[in-house]
């Protein structure tokens, strides 16, 4: 690669441009993908991260928890159902909260469940719930100014609750989810695990629905997860273009070199290897910065912003950034196979 590596230091300003421009492209791609996680996270990451393998609900909700009410038999009818393993009740509501000694009032997504159940997500602050009175909150509302011990009272009910500790990464619908007992609630879904063998047949009054069903039938969730990978898509679709233009633009400037390369003797597998290895090094050195800088962006943004980064989802776009990035340059190389090594020196197309 000796060719690639002495045209890359002779014509540094050249290349660093190019090099500039992929940069803002891959780092615009890596926000881009990290807001649409922190999005998805912060609109569904308690269903995501649910310890369950599907969710019963009434049939006529349209997939909409929030929608859904189910009767009290449904909990006894779903656990002597053929394949499941373990049945745990479940209710959705959205409501309010406000600290005792405080009027102000808090949304939060209410998860009414069996707290020694497998729903209640471990706490990283705190204790679990022991009894009918605790509650364990998303690690959010901390920012809200609640804490470990503090006594909570929800819209509409004058029961005190205790937070005993929070959890990590409970939002539904872009709030906060406090997980406290059943209740008197009305259940609105059994979450269940399942043998992973035999389906799980129910009469027709109910739907058995994966965790990624449950999520299309959020509000707003499939639309803006829709916009935000279509304009990933868009984005990847404009590097693939400004990349050909810009590695076709040099390799015709370059005619005439390759033709007296090919005149000298240098077998045109030879020059491919050499170009190839040119994009293929810049578009890596390239993708490294842009990952490094979008990573200092994520420090330095505030808290409450929804934007995650995960390590398997930046390898993953970082891979098909690279791929996208050299087949878009791959046009030019077709020019090189072209030369004629006598036209090119005379100057001729």
């Amino acid at each position: 690669m000796f060719l690639a590596i002495r045209e890359l230091l002779h014509t540094k300003l050249r290349y660093i441009l190019i090099g500039f421009i992929m940069v803002l492209v891959a780092m615009l791609i890596f926000i881009i993908s990290g807001l649409a996680n922190g999005l998805s996270a912060d609109n569904a990451s308690s269903i995501q991260d649910m310890q369950a393998d599907r969710l019963v609900i009434e049939k006529d909700a349209d997939q909409q928890l929030t929608k859904s009410i189910l009767p009290e038999s449904a909990l006894s009818e779903v656990e002597q159902a053929e394949g499941v393993t373990e049945a745990v009740p479940l209710t959705v509501h959205m409501s309010g909260i406000s600290k005792e000694g405080s009027e102000q009032q808090h949304d939060v997504a209410v998860f009414g469940t069996d707290l020694q159940g497998m729903l209640v997500p471990e706490a990283i602050q705190g204790k679990q719930p022991a009894d009918a009175s605790d509650v364990i909150a998303d690690e959010s509302l901390q920012q809200e100014g609640m804490a470990i011990g503090d006594t909570l009272t929800f819209s509409g009910d004058n029961t005190a609750y205790t937070i005993t500790g929070f959890a990590e990464n409970q939002r539904f619908s872009h709030t906060p989810v406090i997980y406290r007992d059943l209740h008197h609630d009305k259940m609105t879904a059994v979450a269940i695990q399942t043998d992973g063998d035999t389906g799980v047949n129910l009469n027709e009054s109910y739907d058995v629905l994966s965790k990624d069903d449950v999520l299309q039938g959020i509000p707003s969730y499939a639309q803006e997860q829709a916009s935000l990978d279509m304009m990933i898509v868009f984005l990847f679709v404009i590097a693939a273009f400004v990349l050909a233009v810009f590695f076709y633009v040099i390799t015709m400037q370059k005619k005439s070199q390759f033709g007296i390369l090919k005149a000298l003797g240098v077998e045109t597998s030879y020059i491919i290897r050499n170009l190839l290895f040119q994009m293929v090094a810049i578009s890596i050195l390239c993708i490294g910065i842009a990952m490094g800088i979008t990573y200092g962006i994520k420090l330095i943004l505030p808290e409450d912003m929804p934007f995650m980064m995960e390590t398997t989802n930046m390898v993953w776009v970082s891979g098909l950034l690279l791929v996208v990035s050299v087949l878009g340059s791959l046009i030019s190389l077709f020019q090189v196979v072209k030369v004629d090594p006598i036209q090119a020196i005379e100057g001729g197309e």
